[in-house]
């Protein structure tokens, strides 16, 4: 007989896959339950270790006892013993070495034996509730239990649009943790039903996907900030169990709870804002939320933003009807300074609301407390990079940029101020590879489908840009559309639209008009077009700079109308404190020139 059909005759097989079956199961309820009972983080390698020494045994003991009617019974075999036993003996001395060298997370609870800091991500929860609807709540679950994690200065926190790039798409969690760079990952679910909620969170390792902890929640909504606060306070615990995570020095200040009607409004305008889509409604639904809440300060510094953020996504028309957006933003920003003036979030709306009046030292100084308030808060870091473009710090810009998308790799507009920091300074290489990551993200968004179109127009380079230009075409004719007009228009071609032209610069929503009046030689329009609306419910004033520094535009510098723009836009004042670009310099107290 054969050694294989004695080892299915003494059920060796059987014996070995039910084993197997069994230990699985064994070990996943007891990644579940060994930190539910708070065990040491050895404990469970202990535990497999003892079930992967099991394993070996079993197919010994299979091979040599039978189950007969009397009993176990010892059946010698009259041969391939010796070969069972050198494969038991291996597996066992695998299991030994799997013990003493594998799975080094296990080794050490010091936290010295980790490199770097401790990090967490906090993936988007699931929504479990029977409305499809309910999904911007388990969203804004996640952003609100990602702000108090961040409070705690020992704890590196994934930023919040990197993690949401993971939603609805599964996978293993010690992949996702490796792309994200963290060492823990939060994950879990919400059921909502009317005022009651059920959330499960789990915290898992990433370097070999077990459980450390995992925790029920059965609550009223009327709690809901309690219930963050709760789950953030566990996980902060299970972390400084397995890796030394200092507590935080001083315990949050409770945060007043608002109307259940107040957080919803709220946070489903937060994902509006977050998508940059239905900004009207988002400020409808922020207003609503401090209305029912007026001790809201996420709620009215949310308001604030999106009243910033609203003039770059809607034409005059569309936002005419909500009057002085720079007097609302104002006074949104400053109801969130009385109740919460150091949040980041705070900080990041006063900040804006300082470059909008052209305070723009003050802007940076608030723009870097808010970074500081919260490392992984990324919005703020998005305007900052966008202030040290606007007032000429174009390599510093570049700098920021390029930073801000290695951490946050999945946002559209990121890239796009990588792409005109690259502009600014003439690296094509910078400039298409952002490009082509725009476009990958949003294949319809101007900045992918332009290419180097807006690299060769602002440097002057014609024929370049017009290569750009066809291709862009062949990308998306209708995105190109406005690029196409003008440039026919700038280069004085003989099929050049007059009118159509004059209605593009008027009304553009893809193409940058300033960069074909530039090519076109058009200092009055060029003027004209900057100083069209000053009342800063328009943002393109802060731009000039910006646009003028630049290759072909620089001719403007020198027109008398430049200085004073720079005046009235703040560019003086700023730079008097801060320190001159290398195309303008004082003159003396009160005067200075551009070149």
């Amino acid at each position: 007989m054969s050694l294989i059909a004695e080892l299915q005759r003494r059920s060796v097989f059987k014996v070995g896959a039910a084993y197997l079956v069994v230990a699985w199961l064994t070990i996943q309820a007891a990644s579940i339950m060994f930190p539910t009972f708070e065990a040491p983080a050895w404990a469970l390698r202990v535990f497999i270790f003892v079930l992967m020494l099991g394993f070996p045994l079993a197919l010994v003991l299979s091979w040599l006892l039978d189950v007969t009617p009397d009993g176990l019974k010892v059946e010698p075999a009259k041969q391939g013993s010796k070969r069972i036993f050198a494969v038991a003996a291996a597996l066992a001395a695998l299991a030994v070495a799997w013990f003493q060298f594998g799975q080094p997370s296990y080794k050490s609870e010091d936290p010295q034996a980790q490199v770097g800091p401790p990090s967490i991500a906090v993936l988007p929860f699931a929504n479990l509730s029977s409305d499809p609807e309910q999904e911007f709540f388990s969203d804004g679950m996640t952003e609100e239990l990602l702000n108090v994690l961040a409070k705690n200065p020992a704890l590196k926190v994934a930023a919040r649009t990197s993690v949401f790039e993971f939603k609805g798409k599964g996978g293993d969690v010690r992949v996702i943790g490796k792309q994200l760079g963290v060492s823990h990952i939060v994950e879990g679910s919400i059921r909502r039903d009317g005022p009651q909620i059920r959330v499960t969170a789990q915290l898992v390792r990433v370097a070999d996907g077990f459980h450390v902890w995992s925790e029920t929640y059965d609550r009223k909504l009327e709690s809901v900030f309690a219930l963050q606060d709760d789950i953030a306070r566990r996980i902060g615990e299970q972390l400084q169990r397995s890796l030394g995570v200092a507590a935080q020095s001083a315990p949050q200040a409770a945060r007043a709870e608002i109307p259940p009607a107040a957080y919803d409004a709220y946070l489903k305008a937060r994902g509006l804002y977050r998508q940059r889509k239905d900004l009207l409604q988002a400020i409808t639904l922020f207003e609503s939320a401090v209305a029912q809440a007026p001790q809201f300060a996420a709620g009215w510094s949310s308001l604030s933003l999106t009243y910033e953020v609203v003039r770059g996504y809607t034409t005059p028309a569309e936002r005419a009807p909500l009057g002085d957006v720079v007097a609302k933003c104002r006074e949104a920003a400053l109801r969130a300074h009385a109740l919460e003036p150091d949040s980041a979030m705070t900080l990041h709306a006063m900040a804006d609301v300082a470059r909008m009046e052209f305070r723009y030292a003050e802007a940076e100084r608030l723009f870097l407390r808010s970074m500081q308030a919260d490392p992984t808060y990324p919005d703020v870091r998005e305007d900052y990079a966008e202030l040290l473009t606007i007032v000429g710090r174009n390599q510093e810009a570049l700098a920021e940029a390029q930073q801000l998308v290695a951490h946050e790799p999945f946002v559209r507009n990121f890239w796009s101020l990588v792409y005109f920091a690259a502009i600014s300074v003439d690296r094509r290489d910078e400039v298409v590879a952002a490009a082509a990551r725009i476009a990958e993200i949003d294949p319809t968004y101007n900045d992918g489908v332009a290419g180097e179109l807006v690299l060769h127009l602002a440097w002057g380079r014609v024929e370049q840009a017009r290569a750009a230009l066809a291709v862009a075409v062949q990308k998306n004719p209708t995105v190109a559309a406005e690029d196409a007009v003008l440039f026919a228009w700038a280069t004085r071609a003989p099929d050049a639209d007059e009118a159509a032209a004059q209605r593009t610069i008027a009304a553009a929503t893809n193409a940058d008009p300033s960069v074909y009046l530039a090519l076109r030689g058009d200092a009055d329009g060029v003027f004209a077009y900057y100083s069209a609306d000053n009342s800063a419910n328009d943002q393109r004033h802060r731009f000039f700079y910006a646009f003028a520094s630049v290759g072909a535009a620089r001719q403007f510098l020198t027109d008398p109308r430049a200085k004073q723009l720079l005046r009235d836009y703040g560019f003086e004042a700023y730079w008097r404190e801060k320190g001159w670009p290398a195309l303008c310099r004082p003159i003396d107290d009160k005067d200075f020139e551009c070149r």
